[in-house]
Formats: structure tokens, sequence, C-alpha cells
């Protein structure tokens, strides 16, 4: 599952912060997971630039995740441990829109790497993101409240991490 978080961060910071016309960008979501057996859903918030970003899980547990470059901090509050990982792979989310095809005004539609994304657009916002993973899990992001270009602290995106807990690298 933490695999998906990952690819979906990264998609998201990769898509909207090199597509789009603008420098920084925030928003509110919901990512709904529906597998066959169940079916998960996660809201929360992001920010990010150019290459930073800062998202917070508010459900169904509390997580925050910090990405720098290809560096990943991810503060798992509920299991009281921090996550370092480094993603080499990260997918080219550019060549994904490259080829991306206009369906309508409000919807692309992308193939990449055997993986088709439908992009939903509003007002030349995007409105949510939906795709089949690799695990044939149906994945759609619904995006609300976006600013683009907001006021960021640097401070954003710097961790804290609490001292008591566990480090994992």
């Amino acid at each position: 599952m933490q695999k998906i978080f990952l690819i979906f961060l990264i998609f998201m910071g990769k898509i909207l912060a090199l597509e789009l016309d603008f420098k920084a960008f925030s928003s509110d979501f919901v990512q709904t997971v529906t597998s066959k057996n169940s079916k998960l859903s996660y809201s929360g918030h992001f920010i990010f630039d150019q290459n930073r970003a800062y998202w917070v899980y508010h459900s169904p547990s509390k997580k925050e995740i910090y990405i720098h470059n290809n560096e990943v901090t991810i503060i798992e509050h509920d299991l009281e441990q921090v996550i370092f990982s480094h993603l080499d792979n990260i997918p080219n989310l550019n060549e994904i829109f490259k080829k991306a095809k206009v369906i309508n005004k409000d919807k692309l539609i992308a193939k990449y790497e055997n993986i088709d994304y439908t992009i939903k657009l509003h007002q030349d916002q995007i409105q949510s993101i939906s795709y089949q993973d690799e695990f044939e899990n149906n994945v759609v992001i619904v995006l609300s409240h976006q600013l683009k270009n907001p006021r960021i602290k640097a401070e954003i995106f710097q961790a804290h991490i609490p001292k008591n807990y566990d480090i994992i690298r």
C-alpha cells in the first residue's frame, strides 16, 4: 500500500509541477483504492513546489510524507515510526502527459507503462485522476480547494520527527 501512496504522490507532484502553468500547488484530496475484496479511502492535504512536497493524510490515520527530489521521509504517527527512503524509479510523468489524448475539454486519457490514466478537468483544473495500478486496484484521487502558486513557508517542507519514534532506513 505504501508503494501506491508513493507513486500517487510522485505522480501528482510531477504532473502539477511540470505540466501546468504554476510554480507551487496546494489541494485537499480524497484517494479511494478499491480492490476485489475491499475499499479504502484516505483524505488529506498536499502542498508542493518544483522539487519539494509535503503531504498529510488525516484519515483513516495520520501520516506525513515529505519529498525532496528523490528523498522521501514518511512519518507514521499511529506506528510511532519514521521511514527514510530513496526512490530511483520515478515514473516519467512528463511522458504521460505528452501521450495524453484529449477526449473532450474536461477529460484526458494517457497510457504509460501499461497503465491507463484518466484525468478529469473542470475549468482547467484537475478534478480527479483515476487508474488501475499494477496490483489491479482501482485508484481514484479527487482534488478540492486547489490553490495555484500559494505562499509557502520553507519550514513546511522540513520534517519534525518526534524523538521517541523508531527510525527505519
